[in-house]
């Protein structure tokens, strides 16, 4: 046996679970891949193992030679059971990074539906379609996509942080995207639109807009919406609100817009009213280590920085009187002391 075993150059090799193992592959069926491991038996990829690799396994012909993971030594009829989940896995991530580069669609299985989107499997790595990436014959009922297959373009692929993102939007309505494209393409810094609110979040609003009859979606930052001080965008805005924009710029291929700015800024028009050594009243709008912002009026604030305030405490809301130590014209900003009875311990 060992001279027969010489001549014809076949070496069985002693295979362990778990184990790395190089196959040739001589057949793809519908559900199971046929692998020539140099064994007594032939190696089998079947059952969930086949399913995992499936993506992997459509790519592969007889002949092949490809790295498999022992399962199961000698299974039923003496087949060793394999597994290509690391080696499909290197080749899926791979895959996808390619046709995030190129923006072809891939199939994708929804696995379940979420408040954020829907959770699917593509190719047997787990990724996420975000709300705002669903088009709308999906959007209107997610949970009726479960277990379903989507068509869906990659938007980011990161392998080394495990994430993947996809987008099904970008198929279901490409054209109305390209068309949205052409039409942010025409907008200029400057223009101004009356446009409701479609969304509001904690650093600003949604506003969508309308040029050429493609409505187009902008964002007002928490800073944009007012030259006052604006906490909690949610107790000025709602949803369906109207409101009258000014494009500022593009940020991300979204566009920037402001309001504040369609209105006249309160320091232009009140700083000729403040000089040095004033006195004047004024309400505090926020405290913290570094001292306290006072409001004179509606859009002017000035520091009350934490060395002039010794050992005295503000709060919120509190009525003060200050004088002005300083005017600030092109930072727009004003320096003011608060005005004392006696000089407080520890004033510098």
């Amino acid at each position: 046996m060992e001279e027969l075993l010489a001549v014809s150059g076949h070496n069985p090799k002693g295979l362990l679970r778990g184990g790395k193992i190089e196959g040739i592959v001589v057949e793809v069926a519908p559900r199971a891949l046929v692998l020539d491991v140099g064994a007594k038996a032939e190696g089998l990829v079947r059952d969930v193992e086949f399913e995992v690799a499936k993506t992997y396994i459509r790519t592969l012909k007889p002949g092949d030679k490809i790295q498999a993971t022992v399962v199961v030594p000698e299974g039923e009829g003496g087949y060793v059971l394999l597994s290509l989940r690391e080696t499909a896995e290197n080749f899926i991530w791979d895959w996808l990074v390619e046709k995030q580069k190129s923006g072809e669609e891939v199939e994708a299985r929804v696995e379940s539906a979420t408040r954020g989107g829907l959770s699917v499997n593509v190719g047997g790595v787990l990724g996420f379609v975000p709300t705002s990436h669903l088009g709308s014959g999906v959007l209107d009922n997610p949970s009726a996509s479960t277990g379903k297959n989507i068509l869906v373009k990659v938007i980011e692929a990161d392998r080394a942080k495990s994430r993947l993102m996809v987008s099904e939007k970008a198929v279901s309505e490409k054209e109305f995207l390209h068309q949205q494209s052409q039409v942010l393409a025409k907008i200029r810094s400057g223009e101004k639109f009356v446009g409701r609110v479609t969304k509001v979040i904690n650093f600003g609003i949604f506003v969508e807009i309308t040029k050429d009859e493609t409505p187009v979606e902008g964002l007002v930052h928490v800073s944009e919406i007012s030259w006052q001080k604006t906490g909690n965008p949610a107790e000025v805005f709602s949803e369906g609100d109207e409101v009258e924009v000014i494009v500022i710029g593009m940020e991300g291929g979204k566009l920037a817009l402001s309001i504040k700015r369609l209105q006249e800024n309160p320091w232009e028009a009140a700083i000729g009213k403040y000089e040095k050594d004033q006195q004047v009243a004024g309400r505090v709008t926020k405290t913290g280590d570094f001292g306290a912002f006072i409001e004179l009026e509606p859009g002017v604030e000035g520091l009350v920085h934490s060395s002039k305030m010794g050992e005295q405490t503000l709060t919120e809301g509190q009525e003060i009187n200050v004088f002005i130590e300083d005017i600030d014209q092109k930072s727009k900003k004003l320096s003011l002391g608060l005005v004392l009875k006696a000089v407080p311990v520890g004033y510098r």
